[in-house]
C-alpha cells in the first residue's frame, strides 16, 4: 500500500519545494524526511497545514495519492497533444469523457481546465466558433492566475493551450511560468517544460504579421539565463531556428534563412528526417508571409 508520505514528496518535488521550505515552522526536516520514506506518520494537524503550504484541499490530495501515477500526467497531455496536431476527433472525444467522468465524480479544477482544454481542441478541429470557446478559456485565464504556485501540472496545462490564448495572455503568463518555476531548481522534466514554454513563448512573438520585437528579446533572455545541456541537441538546434525566424522576421532575410537552414541540416545528418521537415515547412511559410 502506497504510504502517504511518498505522495507529499512527489507533490512537494512538482511544486519545487525542499524539504526545509516545507517543513518550516511545521515540523522538523528530519520528521519530515522520515514521514516521506514511509518510515513514521504525523498527526492529522501536522498533515492540514503541509497541504495548506502546497495549496492542496484534502480532495485533490487524496485525489492523487490513490488514482495518479507518476507518469499519468504526461500520459494524458502526451495524448491530447498527439490528438490535436493529428486532428483525431475520436481520440479527443474519448479524451474528453475520461476527463468528464472525473469531474463529475471528483469534482476538482484540474479536471474542468482538462475538460476545456480538450472541448477547445474538438472546436478548432471542427471549425466551430461558439460563445462558450471563450468563455472556457476566461475559466484557464482564472484558474492560472489565481493559483499561488505553478507546479508541474500548471506548467504543462499553459503549455499545451497557449497557442489558444491572445497575445497579451501569453506574454503575461509566460513571464508568470518563468518566475513561478525558480523554485524548482534541477528537477529534469520541469526544467524540460519550461524551457518548451520559453521557446513556444518565442514563436509566438513572431507569428503575427508584426512581431512581438521586444518582449521577443525578454523572452529569448529569460531562455538564454537556463542552463541547457550541451548534450540536448534538439533545445539548442530548435533555438538556433527560432533565431533564425527572428531574423527574417525583423528583416535579416539573409542571415535568418541561413539559420533555418543550418537548423535543417542538423536535423537531417541526425536522421531526425520529420523534424527536419517541419523545421522547412514553417520556414516556407513564414518566407511566404514575407513575399
Amino acid at each position: 500500500m502506497k504510504k502517504y508520505g511518498e505522495t507529499v514528496r512527489r507533490i512537494r518535488e512538482q511544486k519545487g519545494y525542499t524539504m526545509q521550505q516545507l517543513a518550516e515552522g511545521i515540523l522538523s526536516v528530519s520528521f519530515l524526511s522520515k514521514f516521506e520514506r514511509g518510515e513514521s506518520d504525523i498527526s492529522l494537524s501536522y498533515i492540514i497545514r503541509l497541504l495548506e503550504r502546497l495549496s492542496l484541499t484534502f480532495e485533490e490530495f487524496f485525489y492523487l495519492h490513490d488514482s495518479v501515477g507518476p507518469g499519468e500526467l504526461e500520459h494524458f497531455f502526451d495524448k491530447a497533444n498527439e490528438a490535436y496536431v493529428n486532428r483525431d476527433l475520436e481520440q479527443l472525444t474519448q479524451l474528453r469523457k475520461i476527463a468528464l467522468d472525473k469531474w463529475e465524480i471528483h469534482g476538482l479544477e484540474t479536471f474542468r481546465c482538462n475538460l476545456v482544454m480538450l472541448g477547445v481542441y474538438e472546436c478548432i478541429i471542427r471549425g466551430e466558433k461558439t460563445t462558450s470557446t471563450g468563455d472556457s478559456l476566461e475559466f484557464l485565464y482564472a484558474y492560472l492566475f489565481e493559483v499561488e504556485i505553478w507546479g508541474y501540472y500548471e506548467l504543462r496545462l499553459y503549455n499545451s493551450t497557449m497557442f489558444l490564448m491572445p497575445p497579451e495572455m501569453v506574454i503575461t503568463l509566460s513571464k508568470n511560468a518563468f518566475e513561478k518555476s525558480s523554485r524548482f531548481g534541477k528537477l529534469k522534466k520541469t526544467d524540460k517544460t519550461i524551457i518548451a514554454i520559453l521557446m513556444n513563448t518565442l514563436t509566438y512573438m513572431m507569428g503575427g504579421a508584426v512581431p512581438y520585437v521586444e518582449q521577443y528579446k525578454v523572452f529569448l533572455g529569460y531562455l538564454e539565463s537556463l542552463d541547457i545541456p550541451e548534450d540536448d541537441l534538439y533545445i539548442r538546434n530548435t533555438q538556433l531556428q527560432i533565431k533564425g525566424i527572428y531574423e527574417i522576421k525583423i528583416g535579416n532575410r539573409v542571415k535568418g534563412i541561413d539559420m533555418v537552414q543550418k537548423t535543417i541540416s542538423i536535423f537531417t545528418d541526425l536522421g531526425s528526417n520529420e523534424l527536419a521537415a517541419t523545421a522547412e515547412n514553417y520556414l516556407n511559410i513564414v518566407l511566404d508571409e514575407k513575399k
